[in-house]
């Protein structure tokens, strides 16, 4: 009986060796363009999984930075679509902003708009539409 080996494939291993070219700017201010290549093949699914999100967390935290403190406690626990973190984060004033011009242009009051946006900020499910 011959013994098989399992193959474990990797994403590492399926990326291989990735070519990429930036420009950098030295600490005498000189710049330049570079071109490496990278090799992934020996890297283990954990490390990129872990590259992977402290990019997305770096993407995120340019926008974030425009958030008051409340705001940015309120994103904890939140799940984020990784294609779209590092776009504008609405702060809540303007997300209530939104809603009053909506509701408005709507032909709902102003009174009612406000109301009815502080309601749908403050439960979001409130204006869930069911079957």
């Amino acid at each position: 009986m011959e013994d098989k080996k399992i193959e474990v494939v990797t994403i590492g291993s399926q990326i291989g060796v990735v070519g990429h070219s930036f420009g950098i700017t030295n600490a005498q201010g000189e710049k330049t363009t570079v071109s490496v290549k990278i090799d992934f093949s020996t890297c283990s699914d954990n490390d990129l999984k872990n590259w992977l999100v402290s990019n997305r967390i770096i993407a995120g935290q340019r926008p974030w930075r425009s958030l008051s403190l409340d705001e940015l406690k309120a994103l904890n626990g939140t799940t984020f679509n990784a294609n779209s973190i590092g776009q504008k984060v609405r702060s809540r004033d303007e997300q209530k902003n939104d809603l009053i011009t909506t509701f408005v242009n709507a032909g709902v009051k102003l009174e009612q708009a406000t109301a009815l946006a502080e309601a749908a900020l403050n439960n979001p499910e409130s204006l869930t539409i069911t079957k």
